[in-house]
């Protein structure tokens, strides 16, 4: 059964994203945060000042206030297309993803990167990064609840918005890989639970109201 199966791979990236917490904090990844970060970092006087803009700007869009805005505007718009279950989806998925990012980050309350100066000044704890986390859940949501979405080409821009979420977060020194990866598995993992719950309520009314061609 889909909705099973869904189920199952969520609990399994939310599984991970623990098991990730707390690798990060006993030093596991160190090396590879490093390599990944000296390589990405961006620096004023150093790095194209258009790169630098770019990026805050693709930063700017999956946090703060306006990300709540856009998700609002794309709940609206879903309960105008597709009715209050997939309203519901995205808005209800988005906020209690959201607020598990916020408590995780509580949990692990691991310091944030000081390899160079940040391009975007938070004070918050780093993993997992919330950005990511919300990149990931909106986009993957957007693309499974809307048939329209499912062309290859939406799926590819959802999919570069979801990287450049992340890498853009990485480049302005505010996070450390491992906590984009872990954002991005959280985020998939609850995108992949509301995906399932749908599911299980279609197999449901199915159950109950099966087609008038059925033997």
């Amino acid at each position: 059964m889909l909705a099973k199966r869904l189920f199952f791979i969520a609990g399994i990236l939310f599984v991970m994203v623990i098991a990730l917490g707390f690798a990060v904090n006993h030093g596991y990844f160190r090396s590879f945060d490093l390599a990944i970060s000296h390589a990405l970092n961006m620096q004023r006087g150093v790095t194209p000042e258009w790169l630098i803009l770019f990026m805050q700007g693709v930063s700017w869009i999956g946090g703060g206030v306006q990300r709540y805005v856009i998700v609002t505007i794309l709940t609206l718009a879903l309960w105008r297309w597709w009715g209050w279950g997939a309203a519901l989806a995205m808005g209800l998925t988005t906020l209690v993803s959201a607020f598990t990012s916020d408590v995780m980050k509580a949990l692990f309350g691991r310091a944030r990167p000081d390899l160079v100066p940040q391009l975007d000044i938070i004070h918050s704890p780093a993993f997992p990064s919330g950005h990511s986390n919300n990149a990931a859940v909106v986009y993957i949501l957007f693309i499974m609840l809307v048939p329209q979405a499912r062309h290859p080409l939406w799926q590819a821009a959802a999919a570069i918005m979801i990287l450049l979420t992340g890498l853009s977060r990485i480049m302005l020194g505010v996070h450390w890989p491992t906590d984009v990866v872990g954002g991005w598995m959280l985020g998939a993992a609850f995108a992949l639970a509301a995906a399932a719950v749908i599911a299980y309520r279609q197999h449901q009314r199915t159950a109950h109201f099966p087609s008038v061609l059925s033997p």
